[in-house]
C-alpha cells in the first residue's frame, strides 16, 4: 500500500525574497523585516530545509510569493537535486504579495490540473455578505481566492483546495486597544475582520455543501492558514457568538458531511502552530493553531482505495525547530512565524 503526505506550510512573507518589478526573478542578498536586515538565502535555506525535512508529495503554501518567476526560481535553487527540480506547481492570481500555491512530485502525482472556472464559480465570484455589520448586504469577494486543484493519484481523483483567509490584523491594533478613547475603534475594526473571516468560510463550505450533495463520496482536502483556531476568542466569544473553523468542518445537522480535522491527531500540548502575543487577552505567548488539514468523509470511509491512514494527521514541531535559532528573533532566525501541518493517505 501506497502511503502520500500532504502538506501546508505559511512561509511568512516569501515575497520579501525578491527584487521588485518584471523580468528575470533575482533573491535579493538582503531584505528588511521588523527594522532588522535579514540574509536572504539563509531565510530561504531555513524554510527550503523544513520541507526537504517533512518531504511532502503535495505541499500547499500560503504566502507564496507574487510570481510564478520567483517560486520557480526558489524551488530550482533550494528544492532541486543534483539540478532536478523536486516539484511542479500552481501559482494563484490573487493575494497580491501573498499568493497561494500548490507543489507536486510529478512522480506522487499522475496528472494535476487547474479545476475549471464553471465549476468553482462559488469561489470565484463575489457575493452578497454584510461584513460591516451595519445591515446592509454589499458584494464581497474572497481576500486570496482559494487555489483549487485537481488530481490523480493513480487512477483515485482528489481535489485540493487551499485557502489563506482574510487576516484579523489591525493597523497599530495595540495602541488602539490599550487607549480607552480608541478601543472602540479597535473592536470595530477587528470584528469586521472577523465578520470577513466568517464570511469567507461560509463561503467555502458552501460550496463543500454543494459537492457533496450530488456526490457524499467526492474525495476532498481544504488546507491553509484560515486565521482562526479551535475553541472561541475573545471576539467570537463577546460579539460573533461563533466559531469559524466550525463552520468550515460542517453542521451536526448533516453528521454525514462533516469533514475531519487531521490536527486533532495531534497531542493537545502540540496542537499549535504559531505563537503570538494577544495583547487583548494579555497572553504573552498565545499558542494557536491557525493551520489546518480538513478532510471529507470519503477520505475517512472504510473499505475506499484512497484514504486518510489513522492517526497521521501532524504539526511538524520537530522539523520547525531543527530551523530556528536565537528562538526565531529575527526573520533570518526562523523558517517561519507558522508551523507546517501535515496528514498522509493510503493508496
Amino acid at each position: 500500500m501506497a502511503t502520500l503526505t500532504i502538506c501546508s506550510f505559511n512561509i511568512e512573507w516569501m515575497n520579501d525574497w525578491f527584487t521588485s518589478g518584471t523580468g528575470p526573478a533575482r533573491f535579493l542578498r538582503e531584505f528588511t523585516k521588523d527594522g532588522h536586515r535579514n540574509d536572504t538565502h539563509i531565510t530561504a535555506s531555513r524554510a527550503a530545509a523544513v520541507v526537504r525535512a517533512v518531504d511532502p508529495d503535495i505541499l500547499a503554501i500560503q504566502e507564496a510569493p507574487s510570481r510564478p518567476e520567483e517560486l520557480d526560481l526558489f524551488i530550482r535553487d533550494d528544492l532541486s537535486d543534483s539540478g532536478s527540480p523536486r516539484y511542479k506547481f500552481f501559482l494563484g492570481d490573487s493575494g497580491a504579495a501573498q499568493k497561494l500555491a500548490l507543489l507536486y512530485k510529478p512522480g506522487s502525482v499522475a496528472s494535476a490540473q487547474l479545476t475549471p472556472h464553471a465549476e468553482i464559480g462559488t469561489l470565484i465570484d463575489p457575493w452578497l455578505s454584510d461584513v460591516n455589520g451595519d445591515g446592509v448586504l454589499d458584494e464581497y469577494h474572497f481576500t486570496r481566492t482559494p487555489l483549487v486543484v485537481n488530481l490523480a493519484l493513480r487512477d483515485q481523483a482528489i481535489q485540493v483546495i487551499v485557502v489563506h483567509t482574510k487576516s484579523n490584523f489591525v493597523n497599530n491594533g495595540k495602541s488602539l486597544w490599550q487607549n480607552p478613547s480608541t478601543r472602540r475603534d479597535y473592536v470595530s475594526a477587528a470584528l469586521k475582520n472577523r465578520r470577513r473571516i466568517s464570511s469567507e468560510a461560509m463561503r467555502l463550505r458552501r460550496y463543500l455543501d454543494f459537492r457533496l450533495e450530488r456526490n457524499a463520496g467526492d474525495r476532498i482536502i481544504v488546507l491553509g492558514d484560515l486565521n482562526d483556531g479551535p475553541g472561541l476568542d475573545y471576539f467570537e466569544e463577546h460579539y460573533l457568538t461563533h466559531n469559524v473553523t466550525d463552520i468550515l468542518v460542517g453542521s451536526a445537522f448533516r453528521p454525514e458531511w462533516i469533514f475531519t480535522h487531521a490536527q486533532h491527531d495531534a497531542g493537545a500540548a502540540q496542537r499549535y502552530t504559531a505563537i503570538f502575543d494577544d495583547f487583548v487577552t494579555d497572553e504573552p505567548g498565545k499558542r494557536l493553531l491557525l493551520d489546518h488539514v480538513l478532510l471529507s468523509p470519503g477520505l475517512r470511509s472504510e473499505g475506499t482505495r484512497l484514504r486518510m491512514r489513522t492517526g497521521s494527521g501532524a504539526v511538524r514541531h520537530a522539523e520547525y525547530e531543527a530551523q530556528t535559532e536565537n528562538a526565531g528573533r529575527h526573520r533570518e532566525d526562523r523558517p517561519s512565524d507558522h508551523r507546517p501541518v501535515t496528514v498522509e493517505l493510503e493508496y
